[in-house]
């Protein structure tokens, strides 16, 4: 939930703190840095039901979809972090 954060509270917040005010404004870097704490945070939230005995094995499908999503979401939440 803390990407939420980024959201809601001025700009001066945290990491944001620490940039200037040209690469707050760079277009390129927002799309990055919004898509890697949204796709990271997803991530985080749903990697853990893929440890679950019950979802493997009463929900083969959500597992799969779950699966799908989270390494959709690892991949362009790695690659914006870059």
């Amino acid at each position: 939930m803390y990407p939420f954060i980024y959201f809601f509270i001025d700009r001066k917040f945290g990491l944001l703190n620490s940039k200037s005010h040209e690469l707050l404004a760079d277009n390129l870097w927002n799309i990055a840095f919004y898509s890697h704490i949204i796709l990271g945070g997803i991530a985080l939230l749903i990697d853990w039901v893929q440890f679950s005995r019950t979802i493997r094995s009463n929900g083969l499908g959500l597992h799969k979809f779950l699966g799908e999503v989270y390494i959709i979401a690892v991949l362009i939440s790695g690659t914006s972090g870059v």
